[in-house]
């Protein structure tokens, strides 16, 4: 007698051979596509309405932070804060570098160069991975490649001002070393004006150019933007580079106010010391005078 009811239909296992799994892989392998990011940083801020005049690419779009550009079938980004960024190609083109620099009035640092993997892969809807070198995102739409873009372009012009502070460090631990070793300080000049002023110029430039601390507006409206864009900025350590670069810039501010102002006092004690002197003496002709 069967152990199954009459009643009751029996379950077939269905079975998946090898070679349909290996047809699945290969279909959702086929889907996948990857493309570097390649971004390096200008010597500065740029005017994008004056660019953008100059420039005869055509402009896909322009967000509060910087303009997309079609060049050659690659989308070109040209942001504020002073980064180009192409999408699609392991390095920049000499020629659209030659271009952006003559609409700009601006020069591309070579230092600053960097490619970052984007794999576009629509398995991972709504979940974006970061890698230490690579970003996976689930399709290639204008929203997502330009939070990529955005980041790098920001890590690359943070790279400008921590190569920029290395040799005014110098400059400020010379002048604290000479007040260290000979109680002195060198004699004022426009050089440490100079750097007073680039001090002012480049902490400004980093709290007002960078948009760190507010999300752009269009993570607001997608929340796989969101992601990514949070993902990313913690991958590539934004936050505490920008800290950390502002921290430096004002420590070597205040050791050259502290260098400038022994100065001062050194000089007003010296003038001090003459005014005296003069007086002592004023007072001895007066009494030689008399005799």
């Amino acid at each position: 007698m069967s152990s199954v009811p009459p009643n009751q239909p029996e379950q077939e296992a269905k079975l998946t051979s090898p070679s349909d799994e290996v047809t699945s892989t290969r279909a959702a392998n086929s889907q996948k596509q990857q493309f570097p990011m390649t971004v390096i940083a200008l010597d500065g801020r740029v005017d994008l309405a004056s660019a953008s005049e100059r420039l005869r690419w055509p402009e896909l779009r322009r967000y509060g932070y910087g303009s997309v550009y079609s060049v050659d079938d690659q989308r070109v980004y040209l942001f504020r804060f002073g980064a180009i960024a192409v999408e699609g190609s392991p390095r920049i083109d000499e020629g659209t570098l030659r271009v952006v620099q003559n609409a700009v009035g601006r020069s591309v640092l070579p230092d600053t160069i960097e490619s970052y993997s984007v794999l576009v892969d629509p398995a991972r809807a709504g979940d974006p991975r970061i890698g230490w070198d690579q970003v996976v995102v689930p399709e290639r739409s204008h929203e997502l490649m330009s939070a990529v873009a955005l980041l790098l372009g920001q890590s690359a012009a943070l790279e400008r001002y921590e190569k920029a502070a290395q040799p005014i460090i110098e400059e400020a631990l010379s002048l604290s070393r000479s007040l260290a070793r000979n109680g002195t300080v060198p004699r004022a000049n426009p050089a440490q004006v100079r750097l007073i002023g680039r001090l002012t110029s480049i902490r400004l430039e980093l709290a007002s150019l960078f948009y760190l601390l507010d999300r752009p507006e269009e993570t607001w409206d997608d929340p796989q933007v969101a992601k990514l864009h949070d993902a990313l900025f913690n991958n590539l350590e934004l936050q505490i580079r920008h800290q950390a670069m502002l921290q430096k810039f004002a420590l070597i501010e205040n050791v050259t106010d502290v260098v400038i102002a022994t100065r001062q006092n050194i000089v007003s004690n010296r003038l001090e010391w003459a005014i005296v002197i003069l007086i002592v003496l004023e007072i001895v002709m007066a009494a030689l005078g008399k005799a």
